[in-house]
């Protein structure tokens, strides 16, 4: 704002003083637009520097809860408590495991003869004996265009310790012995895949066969709806048939094996896997499978492949959607206060006023009840993880795998802060300490959950966890490149969370991010304070400060003497360190502009937990204060509640000593 001297009078008339005015007035208004020009540089400065990586930070901090949210509505919508959808097969070596293993059986209206040992070592020799001569009722019609004798090439999924689990794959040829892996479309008789399955009435297990033919007129194509909404083509009433281990035949109206059970969340929340078999039809998947060769019927044409429809079902699942919907809600509720404070903080940035900056990371050990929620809320990434590694070859298989991976994360790395602090507080109980290890929370979140993500968030490993939920100890095994593997039936105990082949991954992330953040933390300091520690004495002599429960060992708080205001011999904490340390100040509702800081016409003000913050607002008589700052002194003031009518608005507050 410019003023006019009342010594300097302007003379109507006297052009020079005219011209002195004039420019006078160009003259403050070229410093009134460098003010403003100054100002709005001083903004954008303070934005970029102290303002920005918090509220980066900040907001990050909301999307790892808003992502928790999102993923349960995508779970549900894909339905992830109950889901079936058909699981792609082809015959390809690399992608689906498919490997050549015998070319001498021949089939005639007897049965199978003159297989080499490969083949025959498979199952006993009575119930391949009774396959056989199921195999020729089944393939009657083609055995006769064949002039009674068929050509049996056999083939294995898996078999292998990269994989851990087989199945046996028979192709029939007219004239000739088809290949496993065709480089061209075949012509063939029929398919068929033996498998292992379990059914309450046969103690020993059972062998399980699924067959193609290519003459009977019944198995047309149809479109086949996944619980997902997604489709697939299948080939209508194929044949399934069941083999005891004595050799007797009986037809199967289940068609299911792979019938394995998972315990992620614990017994009450099962998770049992299955699978349906099928025969899939792959007109519409050649292209995008870059296929160059597949069986396909001789009379019928159909690209063929024998497959399974997988599925699962999570035993109590209303539970865990009810107690992850809760969590995410009490996860915004605890939060709440924290936001209304960034709210605020922008709006006085853009006004050029002073705001209330903290990083709210480094204060979530502060915040118990809100690690707390986002533990619960990441918990059931567990469920997911491990249920979605049964879809590998599904469509949106890898994107809910990877989605559940962050999920996990989230979990262990928010779940060793909270652990940090309980057994910080914990430690507080026994022996006070006046100085801590200091860690940096913001690096030790992202390098944590960037590390286990990278870890996790891939094909590979996708693969390999697929393939160890099929690897689970065997029922009933096949013998398959001299050693035993499972396919299809499985022990009671099922196979291990996917969780347990990832710990050692878990402890180098967590920790080795943990041991970064320190050394990050400790060295910043060191440089900075030329001090390695985080000395707590100043705090102790603070009139507010100890009434908050001081960190005892370890923290990620910013309580260094530096960070107070010192003057002369006593040390001010700060409204920024007050919030961190989860509490916020409230005064009687009134229009003012922000106090500056350490002003010390602040009114009176009253401390509350920044849970409480939004709800003193709507219902102040609900809300307990822990005590009053006025003349920044605090004094406590026990089994007190704000003003039953008197409405409070947030401030910044002042400096206490």
């Amino acid at each position: 704002m410019s003023s006019v001297s009342p010594a300097t009078a302007v003379v109507p008339g006297d052009r020079r003083s005219g011209r002195n005015s004039t420019a006078s007035y160009r003259s403050s208004g070229r410093s009134s637009i460098l003010k403003r020009r100054l100002s709005a540089v001083k903004v954008v400065r303070t934005w970029r520097v102290s303002v920005l990586p918090g509220l980066v930070m900040f907001l990050c901090t909301l999307a790892l809860i808003f992502l928790s949210i999102f993923l349960l509505v995508l779970l549900i919508s894909q339905g992830m408590f109950n889901r079936q959808v058909v699981t792609v097969n082809a015959q390809l070596a690399e992608t689906f495991f498919w490997a050549p293993y015998d070319q001498s059986c021949m089939l005639t209206s007897a049965g199978l003869h003159s297989c080499g040992t490969a083949t025959t070592s498979i199952i006993p020799t009575t119930p391949f004996a009774a396959m056989g001569t199921e195999l020729a009722k089944l393939w009657n019609a083609e055995l006769m265009e064949a002039g009674g004798m068929l050509f049996i090439t056999s083939c294995v999924i898996g078999g292998t310790s990269n994989v851990g689990w087989t199945n046996l794959q028979l192709i029939a040829g007219y004239d000739k012995f088809p290949e496993c892996l065709p480089t061209a479309p075949q012509d063939v008789a029929g398919m068929a895949m033996l498998e292992t399955t379990i059914r309450d009435h046969h103690a020993d297990g059972l062998y399980f066969l699924t067959l193609y033919s290519d003459l009977d007129p019944t198995m047309t194509r149809f479109t086949y709806v996944n619980s997902d909404g997604t489709t697939q083509n299948l080939i209508a009433n194929v044949k399934r048939m069941l083999i005891t281990v004595d050799g007797k035949i009986e037809a199967d109206s289940l068609g299911r094996d792979y019938i394995i059970t998972s315990r992620p969340l614990g017994e009450r929340y099962l998770v049992t896997g299955y699978c349906d078999t099928v025969v899939e039809e792959l007109s519409e998947l050649k292209e995008s499978l870059g296929l160059t060769g597949w069986s396909q019927g001789k009379h019928s044409k159909l690209p063929i492949v024998p497959g399974w429809s997988c599925g699962h079902n999570v035993e109590h699942a209303n539970e865990v959607i009810v107690t992850q919907a809760l969590a995410s809600i009490l996860s915004l509720w605890f939060i709440a206060g924290d936001v209304l404070i960034t709210i605020e903080g922008l709006q006085g940035l853009l006004s050029g006023k002073p705001v209330l900056k903290y990083t709210v990371l480094s204060g979530l050990e502060r915040r118990k009840w809100l690690l707390a929620c986002i533990v619960v809320n990441s918990m059931p990434g567990l469920l997911y993880m491990d249920v979605s590694r049964i879809y590998y070859y599904s469509v949106n298989g890898f994107k809910i795998f990877s989605l559940s991976s962050v999920m996990v994360a989230n979990f262990f790395t928010f779940g060793f802060i909270m652990m940090l602090s309980i057994v910080d507080t914990a430690l507080g109980a026994v022996r006070s300490f006046h100085s801590c290890v200091g860690y940096s929370a913001p690096v030790f979140l992202a390098s944590s959950i960037f590390w286990l993500s990278e870890a996790w968030c891939h094909d590979k490993l996708f693969m390999d966890a697929f393939n160890k939920f099929y690897s689970a100890p065997a029922f009933l095994a096949f013998t398959v490149n001299g050693a035993e593997w499972p396919s299809g039936s499985y022990v009671a105990e099922g196979t291990p969370p996917i969780v347990t082949f990832l710990l050692e991954t878990i402890a180098t992330a967590v920790g080795g991010s943990f041991a970064l953040s320190i050394a990050t933390s400790s060295i910043y300091r060191r440089l900075v304070h030329d001090e390695w520690l985080v000395s707590t004495t100043w705090c102790r002599n603070n009139s507010l400060l100890p009434t908050l429960h001081l960190p005892n060992l370890i923290t990620a708080l910013p309580l260094e003497p530096s960070n107070g205001i010192k003057i002369g011999n006593r040390t001010y904490c700060k409204p920024s360190t007050i919030a961190l340390m989860g509490y916020a100040t409230v005064v009687k509702y009134q229009k003012r502009s922000p106090t500056q800081e350490c002003d010390s016409h602040e009114p009176a003000t009253q401390v509350i937990s920044i849970y409480a913050l939004v709800p003193s607002m709507v219902v102040p008589s609900w809300v307990p204060s822990l005590g009053t700052i006025d003349q920044n002194q605090f004094t406590r003031t026990l089994g007190k509640h704000l003003a039953k009518a008197t409405p409070v608005m947030h401030t910044r507050g002042s400096c206490v000593v």
